[in-house]
């Protein structure tokens, strides 16, 4: 028996073992097609708040602006091998992922941009083929960039759910359906099984009348979607990039810190692991 039949028996024995065990890995897309409104700082939180609760976490970067790898602290331009080498088959996934105090990361750089330019077809799977074996995570976020272009269709194509961070503003509520109808032919074409299973109001501030309107009317045109945790607009969350740290460890008594902690348990009870 040689290292990779070993290696591959090891994979089916974890998930295996966690189909008996009820448990089953969790692949989210925090995605909008709209910029600044929040994915990055959720990706990063979200999966910060979750290793604090014990839960084993994967944040892969598919966006060619690297910022998730920038929010936890990597340059991407010293970084030698990013989740691009892997989409291109050059190097394995677990060659490339990153171990920041447990919590792991799938690395980007702006190499990615040059995904559209790859003479191969069926572009829009070469992650969900890169991750084929993927196991032993609880959750695993992926972070995508602010378009519908081939990398967010490839976090699609992988993911089997996808949480769109929602700034409680006029336009991004309205431009949110973009999205909407895009994951409706990502469905019929590419992954019958993705749904956007959760909505994240971001930069809220409770004595703005228009936050309060957008919440209202997103619970009423999307019923249950909607998470009561709702991520206040806060200056702490907008300065831990540029430490290269989680909320959590930039200021744990922060309302950035307090917002996102409810969330995920919020997530984590909604699913039944609280």
């Amino acid at each position: 028996m040689n290292f990779l039949t070993i290696r591959i028996d090891f994979n089916f024995f974890i998930q295996y073992t966690n189909k008996l065990q009820g448990k089953q890995m969790r692949i989210i897309a925090i995605s909008n097609n709209k910029g600044g409104v929040g994915k990055t700082t959720t990706t990063v939180n979200l999966a910060a708040a979750l290793h604090l609760l014990d839960k084993k976490v994967l944040v892969i970067d598919i966006d060619h602006q690297a910022q998730s790898t920038y929010h936890l602290g990597y340059n991407p331009n010293n970084i030698k091998h990013t989740v691009y080498d892997a989409m291109k088959g050059e190097i394995s996934y677990e060659d490339i992922i990153i171990d920041r105090k447990g919590l792991h990361l799938l690395p980007a750089n702006m190499d990615l941009k040059d995904i559209e330019f790859l003479p191969i077809p069926a572009k829009e799977f070469l992650l969900k083929d890169a991750l084929e074996d993927l196991s032993g995570y609880d959750y695993v976020l992926v972070d995508c960039p602010p378009s519908l272009g081939t990398l967010t269709l490839n976090a699609l194509s992988f993911c089997n759910e996808i949480y769109v961070p929602l700034q409680v503003q006029f336009l991004p509520f309205h431009g949110m359906y973009n999205l909407f109808e895009a994951v409706q032919l990502v469905k019929k074409r590419l992954n019958k099984n993705i749904e956007i299973t959760g909505i994240i109001g971001t930069m809220f501030n409770a004595k703005k009348i228009i936050n309060n309107e957008v919440i209202a009317e997103t619970e009423k045109r999307v019923p249950g979607k909607l998470f009561k945790s709702l991520i206040r607009d806060n200056v702490a969350l907008q300065e831990a990039p540029s430490w290269g740290q989680t909320i959590f460890e930039y200021k744990s008594d922060s309302n950035g810190a307090e917002d996102y902690m409810l969330l995920t348990k919020e997530i984590l009870e909604r699913y039944g692991e609280s």
